[in-house]
């Protein structure tokens, strides 16, 4: 996703990132937040498996935020 968002950038085709953007940010949230609620939660896991989940939805997230930076600025900074 990194790469295809700094592409469209690059060529400055705003719209497909935004397009891109938003249905990863849903896919993230419906499917990934979700299906690991309990393993973020730390129910019938170890801690090392909690902190796992956390750090890479810690690590998505701030992707996220840096790669809506440019297109949504002050929610990015707010959210950062």
């Amino acid at each position: 996703m990194i790469k295809y968002v700094r592409h469209e950038m690059d060529n400055y085709r705003l719209y497909n990132v935004v397009r891109h953007l938003t249905s990863f940010l849903q896919n993230l949230t419906n499917w990934y937040v979700r299906l690991n609620r309990p393993r973020m939660k730390g129910e019938n896991t170890t801690v090392e498996d909690q902190r796992t989940a956390l750090t890479i939805l810690f690590d998505v997230l701030l992707s996220s935020t840096q790669l809506m930076a440019p297109i949504t600025p002050f929610i990015s900074e707010y959210l950062f």
